[in-house]
Order: structure tokens, then C-alpha cells, then sequence
């Protein structure tokens, strides 16, 4: 039995009528069947058999989300031709798109079909010249064939085929004509070579239409349609609209409807059938995906932000719901920058998609994300809701983003010296969370938002990537059972790669790991046992190509990764290896996020890894470590201002907002040896500003917190903020005996030189 299906959404249900009536009078002995993408037409019942989309096995939920109507009704299409090819008794399927008017059997692709196990039909047979729409080059970004037609036997091969075809629609079925992709049809280009065997129609009457009309003669007499002297077979009406029955496609300027023509009464014939089938109500059905529960309309940079999404793990599996559009304006973790306005996730998707924005706006600084917020705003493309999203991240952002929170779990503070509070975070805690993470969780509003709910695993992951990077996190305090953990399940540090470059858009997974290990592990400051974990072996030197100079397994992968580097260079000579080298000095390790610092020893000191260095023009120099300095004291501040540059030289400032640690004039300060560390800021935000100083090196002698009076009378004995002091500065006495000593700051005495004096104390 021979199938001949569509797949349409309700908005095109009149075409689908047309040709399923079509398709009655030429091919009556075939099997019709119609594809509804979203949602049941019951003017086709009695056409054909009705299939609902959701029942050929394709994903249609996650894909509701993330792909358009045209994009989903396409990447059914396997799926389709997978369901009705296993339907008992059935030998052949062939698809055509619901624009279709079928004038003549289909004799040609039967005689194809015993042939060959597929068939297809190319856009062109000629060349279109001129610069007119469509031309060659449109035609290339779209694909050698057209998919408005398909025809398939039943076979081994083709369930194969309709297998890839399906896993490659399932992220990649969509108009990016920037990454190659237009929809389901760009990648038929690959079939010929999938297949044992493949028929190529190219008879002028069969899937005409506007891009392929040029240079056929169409005519109509007394044996009907035909073109250039043969009959017409099916003509594709791709764009045309019935009520400009004038226009042959609005996606086309090459081909002009001369009146009277035959081409004008073909246009009309069809024009009067779509309309005699209820296209003017049809046409106004809305598509069923377009828009959420709410009311709220899907826009484009929703679909790529769940699109995105879904291609890292989140499932969508239950369609546009309201905890998909919640989702969609919640702030994007990937864009967060602590102190700066969030942006929700489609606010993220604009700042990628759109060229005015990037260029526009910098997420780095608050003036850019500030002017961004106003520039979304007046979008005429954003929705009320959307805006209103946006609107709410700025006033959480205004009402403070560093709200403290409470300590995750109760763990007996810290009563030693303050110096050697290190000890107390990094030891086992009692909770879920280790207490280098607790403490993070307890400082920052913006990590408990998004963080809170979730596995553990996630959170580490996060701090281990953009927050050691940043030198916010110290993943030296992660307990002995957590770094053990850690070690033995590298998920988490994959993630904090994928987190920490972010920016650098989709990569191989060879590529990440290589990133964990050799990149962010090194900046971030992991410890040891997690960089020989994500690692693996590739810092064992490879004893075959260890001569003249060491050469360590990760190099090895990264060459046995790529052709092109294997036919450039030659690892089994020491010429070859040099010349690899070089290459790797000069760009390859940037490509794969290698820090030179993170390279064995035995590769970076030898001598030919030096000599290959000095060769390479702009080729990376080591970093140096920081020599150690000593100050008098470090403040911790939320941000530096202008009347800072006026404290002691031998005072430095730590910015606990931007994770940086200054001199009162601005400039950077690396490992550094203190007297006296001073806690501007609440004790519930201690715990984070203390990580930023031990990522960045810094040890002290002591510690003081200034907490105002009110907030002491507030503070708990058991709470682990007095375990990061040894003493208490405040504009007021305790009331009672207090785990730590409180001084009093003078009302009579500037507070600097209060401060001043405390400090030499």
C-alpha cells in the first residue's frame, strides 16, 4: 500500500483540504493521511485519516517551546515517515507540503520508488541568473533539495535514515541560515550519501513553483495542465496567497503574473479553492504554540533561550506552561554579575540576538545593564509582561542584591583566633552544604535565588566556576568529604567550566573538560585532588614522543581530535611535534582554554618549549606569581568611593561587591599579609567577604567587625559571624557579655582616625 500524507497546522487547513481532494481524483488507489501539528481539524475527517502529531512519537512538547510553527511542523516530518512506514502493509510513503495541488498521477515517483529506496527532487535543474529572489545563492542557504517532497520505501536503510533525520531535528530543525541550518530540509543534503541507492526526479512538471518556473513554458488545453509539452504533475504554491492571486509567491521578485496568462489562471483556480475550503476562517485560527496559558505571545527569544536550554538538559516535556513563561523571566544565571542588574532569560536572548544590543550596552558595568533595562523596555517587540519582568529585576537589584540570609544549617561557631578561621570552614559540617558554600548562601541574596532549591551539586558547580574565577570563592576551604566527592563524580566540575565560559558559546566535550582542567581550574585556584580528577591522564607524558622534550597526553588528545591538525602535523618526528607546539603556543591552547600555568613543568621549563615560545609572534608569557607584600589593614567595603583615596597608604580596600581587592587610589594589590582585617558590612555578610580575601591570598593577624549597636542587639551568640572577629567595633555598648569584645567608637573623634588608632592596637 502506497501512503501519501501532509503535516499542517489548523491556520493551513484549508491547503490541506485542497490537496487531500487533489489527491482523491489523481491518486484515489493511495492511502491519504493528514498530520495535525496542533490540534484537531475535523473539516479533514472526511478527507483522510486524521493523525494527531503527538501521536507519530515526536517530542512535541519541548519542541512546542523552542521551535516556531514552521520549524515544529518540519521537524515531525521523520517522525512521520517512521510511524507510517512500520503500519502493517504498507511498502512506500511519500509527503507532500499542504500547498500542493496534485494535477496527474504520481506515475513517475512509483516508477522512482521501485528503483531506489528514496527519492527526492533538487530545487533547480538550471541555473538562476541575475540578482532576482530567489538566485543561486538563496537556494544554497536552503538546501539542494525540496522538501515539500519525499518519497521513501520500507526498509531497513530508511529507518535508519528517518532515525539520524529525527536526532537531528530534535535542536537543530531550524531557520539559522548563520550555522547552515534552514529547517529539516538542509539536512536531506547529506542523504545521498546515507543511502544504498537514491532517484533524483527532474521532470519539469513535477514540484514547480516559483523557484524552479523560469525557463518552463506552462499551458493548459484539451489534455489539461501542462509543462513544456508534458503533463503537470503537482505544483507547489509555496507563499502564494489567495486573496493577491496576482502575486505568485511572496517570496519571490523574479517571476511576474502577466494577465490572462495561464499562469494567472492557474494562480486563480487555486486561489478560488482555498477559498471555497474556508481559508479566510482558517487562516485566522492562531497557531496553538504561539503563545502560553496567560495569553502572553512566545517570542522569538523565548524559543532560542529554551532552545539553548533544552540542548544543555532542561526539559520542557509538559509545553508552554506557566512555570515555562516564570522561567523564561527569571534572571539568567549565566548573565549574573554580582552588584549589577539581572536580566531574565529572554532579556539574555535579545542581548545575544540582537545586534543593537551587544553593541549597544556592556554586562559589565551598571551604566550598560542600566541602559540595556531602559532600552528593552521601549522595544516595541516586548510584551507588557516582559517588561514587567524587567521592571521587577531592577527593583530587586535596587532594594540590594546582597541581602543576608540565614546560616543553612547550625553548626557551633568558631571560637579560636579570627586568623585561623580557615580551619573551622574547611572542616566537616553538619548540614547539607559544606560551610565554605553556607557561608556564600548566607552572603549573597543572588546565589540563594537561584541556587536555594536545588541540588548541592549545582551550587558548587557555580562557585567553583564564575566565583573562583571572579576570586570571590576559595575552593581551598571545601571540606576533605566534599573534595572527595567531587573527585569521584567530575559532573559538577564539567559544570563549572560550561558555567565559568559561559560566553564562548557551545563546545565539544573534549573541549570542556580540557577547560575544567587545564583552564578554569587554574584560575578558579582548584585544589590539587580536583585537577588530577577532571584531568584524568593527561598530564602523563606519552614515552613514545617524550624525545627531545616532554610531551603530555593532553596534546595528544586534542591532535587525535582533529584531522586537520593530523595532516599538518606529523607527531611521529621531532619536526612534526615542533611544529605543533608551535601551533598550540600560538593560538591552539587559547582555542582550548589551556593556561600555560597548568601545563606540566616538565613541558614548560624544558628547553624546546621555551625556544618554540620565543619563535611564536604574540605568543602568551607565563603569568609570574605575585610577590607577597604586607599591609597594615584591609577593609572590606561594599565598593570603593572617591573619599577612600584619602586613607592611609598602608591601608588596602576590598571591594566585597566586585571581588576585588585595591589600594585606596584605585590600583590592583595581589598576595598580601595584613595586621588587622576590618568587616565593614553586616555579620550576615561576613562569611562571603571573608572568601574573597582568602581567594585572593590574603592572611591577617586579626579581625575586627564594625557593627552598629542595633545590629549587635540582633545578633545571636551562636551565630558564626563572631568566629570571623576577634572583636567588635560599634557606636554603642553590648548589653550583655558577648562572645567576642566590643569596643566603642568615639561620637567626638573622626571615625577614620578612630579606625586609625584601633588598627596599631
Amino acid at each position: 500500500m502506497d501512503v501519501i500524507f501532509t503535516i499542517v497546522s489548523r491556520n493551513y487547513a484549508a491547503q490541506a483540504c485542497v490537496l487531500m481532494r487533489s489527491l482523491a481524483v489523481a491518486e484515489p488507489d493511495a492511502a491519504r493521511v493528514v498530520i495535525a501539528a496542533d490540534g484537531p481539524i475535523p473539516d479533514l475527517e472526511p478527507l483522510a485519516r486524521v493523525i494527531a502529531a503527538t501521536d507519530t512519537g515526536a517530542p512535541i512538547g519541548p519542541m512546542s517551546v523552542y521551535y516556531d510553527a514552521l520549524e515544529l511542523n518540519t521537524a515531525i516530518k521523520p517522525h512521520a515517515f517512521r510511524r507510517l512506514l512500520a503500519e502493517p502493509g504498507v511498502t512506500s510513503v511519500t509527503y507532500l507540503d499542504p500547498d500542493i495541488f496534485v494535477y496527474a498521477p504520481l506515475a513517475q515517483v512509483r516508477k522512482a520508488l521501485d528503483e531506489a529506496p528514496l527519492v527526492l527532487i533538487p530545487h533547480l535543474t538550471r541555473p538562476l541568473s541575475g540578482t532576482a529572489s530567489p538566485n543561486d545563492h538563496t537556494i544554497l542557504t536552503s538546501g539542494a533539495y525540496n522538501l515539500g517532497f519525499l518519497a521513501a520505501q520500507r526498509s531497513g536503510e530508511i529507518f535508519a535514515l528517518m532515525d539520524w533525520w529525527a536526532e537531528k531535528c530534535r535542536f537543530d530543525c531550524r531557520v539559522d541560515f548563520a550555522h547552515g541550518l534552514f529547517t529539516d530540509q538542509k539536512w536531506m543534503d547529506l542523504a545521498p550519501g546515507m543511502v544504498s541507492d537514491l532517484a533524483i526526479l527532474r521532470d519539469p512538471g513535477l514540484d514547480i513553483a516559483y523557484w524552479n518556473l523560469e525557463g518552463r513554458t506552462l499551458a493548459h488545453g484539451p489534455k489539461g495542465w501542462q509543462v513544456n509539452g508534458e503533463p503537470l504533475g503537482f505544483f507547489h504554491f509555496s507563499g502564494f496567497d489567495p486573496h493577491r492571486p496576482e502575486v505568485l509567491s511572496k517570496h519571490q521578485d523574479r517571476i511576474g503574473v502577466a494577465p490572462e496568462s495561464p499562469l494567472a489562471r492557474l494562480l486563480a483556480d487555486y486561489a478560488k479553492a482555498l477559498l471555497d475550503q474556508g481559508h479566510a476562517q482558517a487562516s485566522r485560527i492562531p497557531y496553538a504554540y504561539g503563545a502560553f496559558p496567560s495569553g502572553r505571545p512566545v517570542s522569538s527569544a523565548m524559543r532560542r533561550a529554551a532552545l539553548r536550554a533544552a540542548q544543555a538538559g532542561t526539559g520542557f516535556d509538559g509545553g508552554l506552561t506557566p512555570e515555562v513563561e516564570a522561567w523564561m523571566d527569571a534572571p539568567e544565571p549565566l548573565a549574573a554579575v554580582e552588584g549589577l542588574p539581572d536580566v531574565s532569560r529572554e532579556m539574555d536572548q535579545v542581548w545575544r540576538d540582537d545586534p543593537r544590543a551587544a553593541a549597544g550596552f556592556s554586562r559589565q558595568t551598571l551604566e550598560g545593564r542600566l541602559g540595556f533595562h531602559a532600552w528593552f523596555a521601549a522595544r516595541p517587540e516586548s510584551h507588557a509582561a516582559a517588561i514587567a519582568a524587567s521592571q521587577a529585576l531592577g527593583q530587586t537589584w535596587r532594594a540590594g542584591t546582597r541581602r543576608a540570609g540565614p546560616w543553612p544549617q547550625a553548626d557551633a561557631p568558631w571560637s579560636g583566633p579570627a586568623a585561623a578561621i580557615g580551619d573551622w570552614i574547611s572542616a566537616p559540617a553538619d548540614g547539607v552544604l559544606p560551610r565554605a558554600a553556607a557561608g556564600m548562601i548566607a552572603g549573597r541574596g543572588d546565589l540563594r535565588e537561584r541556587f536555594s532549591a536545588g541540588p548541592p551539586e549545582a551550587l558548587l558547580a557555580w562557585l567553583l566556576g564564575p566565583e573562583a574565577v571572579a576570586g570571590r570563592f576559595c575552593p581551598r576551604l571545601l571540606d576533605g568529604p566534599s573534595l572527595l566527592d567531587l573527585s569521584q563524580e567530575i559532573a559538577p566540575l564539567l559544570e563549572a567550566a560550561r558555567f565559568a565560559c559561559a560566553h564562548h558559546g557551545e563546545t565539544s566535550p573534549l573541549k570542556l573538560q580540557i577547560s575544567a582542567g587545564y583552564g578554569v581550574a587554574v584560575r578558579g585556584g582548584w585544589p590539587e585532588v580536583l585537577r588530577r580528577a577532571i584531568r584524568g591522564d593527561g598530564d602523563r607524558l606519552v614515552s613514545s614522543l617524550s624525545s627531545p622534550y616532554p610531551f603530555p597526553r593532553v596534546l595528544l588528545r586534542i591532535w587525535d581530535s582533529r584531522p586537520d591538525l593530523q595532516r599538518l602535523f606529523e607527531l611521529h618526528t621531532a619536526t612534526g611535534r615542533l611544529a605543533y607546539l608551535r601551533w598550540l603556543i600560538g593560538g591552539g591552547l587559547r582555542e582550548y582554554d589551556i593556561e600555560l600555568a597548568g601545563l606540566p613543568d616538565a613541558l614548560t621549563h624544558s628547553l624546546a618549549f621555551r625556544l618554540a615560545r620565543l619563535s611564536v609572534r604574540g605568543a602568551r608569557t607565563p603569568s609570574r606569581r605575585a610577590s607577597l607584600s604586607r599591609a597594615a589593614a584591609i577593609v572590606v567595603v561594599r565598593t570603593l568611593t572617591p573619599a577612600m583615596a584619602d586613607w592611609p597608604s598602608g591601608v588596602l580596600i576590598c571591594e566585597a561587591g566586585s571581588g576585588r581587592l585595591r589600594r585606596p587610589d584605585g590600583a590592583p594589590v595581589g598576595q598580601t599579609e595584613v595586621d588587622t582585617v576590618i568587616f565593614g558590612s553586616c555579620p550576615g555578610f561576613i562569611a562571603a567577604d571573608a572568601q574573597i580575601l582568602f581567594a585572593q591570598g590574603v592572611s591577617w593577624g586579626r579581625a575586627a567587625g564594625v557593627w552598629s549597636g542595633a545590629t549587635l542587639a540582633e545578633l545571636d551568640d551562636s551565630h558564626p559571624a563572631w568566629g570571623f572577629v576577634d572583636e567588635v567595633w560599634s557606636d554603642a555598648p553590648a548589653q550583655k557579655a558577648r562572645p567576642r569584645p566590643v569596643t566603642i567608637l568615639s561620637e567626638d573623634m573622626p571615625l577614620q582616625a578612630q579606625l586609625a588608632g584601633l588598627m596599631v592596637r
